[in-house]
């Protein structure tokens, strides 16, 4: 009976769910790839889908976000569920204005994806949340990578024991968030672009010694250009230079220890500004994954692992938690905000 009582249970909230609940789709926008979730009210994700992009012009993008949008909610809410119990959330690993809808600038170098070569892209003020509103019918919330990672984690990881912390994102570049007292910080934080390093490498942004100067995909294998003179294929020739036996391993090695300490000391400025309890790492599983033969790694985490001494003294007591990008982790975060923005639904740890 048991078992029979919680299928029933199931069923009665699935159907409540279905008459009187709030849904968002959350889309995660990836350089030619796009990443789809359906998010309850509950903050449960209920459908997902995945498609790669052949073209990553913006109305390109539209078109195919809002066709993947409508694919989730037809094949899981149906044709007839009610538009006004439905709304849109987007992430996009750059600036944008969360208040209009704006991406600000999103950009990706043809090196950032290994030997696929992909060519290059870049967006400069374009109205995604409007375009997708327009596209689909559904208020729409577009957000910057890292405060998405930062919702999930307020809702359903680190928030669940820390009223204040940050999330830091390695990708491409370096994006941060930060939940303050249980409030989600939606500010332009150019984590990425702050200046660690006063003799560094020129950063992409034209600054030098950023953080993105010497982390991210291009800026690692940057360096590590800049040391041995050889060209590599992104992070993961980067990562297989290090833990190999090539002549410039040694030299690689010391360009992720340098990666890490850039990151320590933005870790720093967290630590010194805000004082949160945790910090959450997200990066690449080659990035996390230490031990022996693992050099690239080994010296990337041991290098963080310094953040502390850079940090006022009276906001070292920090505890970092380190995490593996994982597959739809953004566009759950984007529907989470979307629930709270479009409909209210408050943001509480599960």
């Amino acid at each position: 009976m048991d078992g029979y009582d919680a299928k029933v249970r199931r069923v009665l909230r699935r159907s409540y769910e279905l008459d009187h609940g709030h849904y968002a789709i959350g889309i995660e926008v990836l350089p030619y790839k796009l990443a789809g979730v359906i998010v309850t009210s509950e903050g449960v994700v209920t459908a997902r889908s995945r498609t790669d992009l052949s073209d990553m012009e913006p109305e390109a993008v539209v078109q195919r976000a809002a066709a993947l949008i409508r694919s989730l909610a037809d094949s899981k809410l149906g044709r007839s569920f009610p538009g006004n119990r439905v709304c849109v959330g987007v992430q996009v690993g750059g600036p944008v204005d969360a208040d209009t809808g704006l991406v600000r600038h999103l950009v990706n170098g043809p090196d950032d994806h290994g030997t696929e070569k992909p060519p290059p892209y870049e967006w400069v003020e374009f109205p995604l949340g409007p375009r997708l509103m327009a596209a689909t019918g559904w208020d729409t919330v577009v957000e910057n990578d890292a405060h998405a990672f930062a919702a999930y984690e307020q809702t359903l990881g680190v928030g669940r024991r820390a009223d204040t912390f940050g999330v830091v994102l390695v990708r491409d570049g370096v994006g941060a968030g930060m939940v303050v007292r249980r409030e989600r910080l939606s500010v332009p934080m150019e984590f990425g672009h702050l200046r660690v390093w006063p003799q560094g490498r020129v950063c992409d942004c034209g600054m030098r010694g950023c953080i993105e100067s010497q982390v991210g995909n291009r800026a690692l294998s940057g360096a590590i250009k800049d040391i041995t003179g050889r060209e590599l294929d992104g992070l993961e020739a980067a990562v297989d230079l290090a833990d190999g036996d090539d002549p410039h391993a040694l030299a690689a090695v010391a360009a992720f220890r340098k990666a890490g300490t850039s990151v320590a000391r933005g870790l720093a400025h967290l630590l010194t500004l805000f004082g949160p309890s945790h910090v959450v790492l997200y990066a690449a599983d080659s990035l996390l994954i230490s031990g022996r033969g693992h050099r690239a790694a080994n010296a990337f985490l041991s290098a963080v692992g310094t953040y502390r001494s850079y940090a006022f003294h009276d906001n070292r007591d920090c505890h970092l938690v380190t995490k593996p990008l994982v597959a739809d982790r953004g566009a759950h975060g984007a529907a989470l905000i979307a629930l709270q923005n479009c409909f209210g639904v408050r943001l509480q740890p599960h």
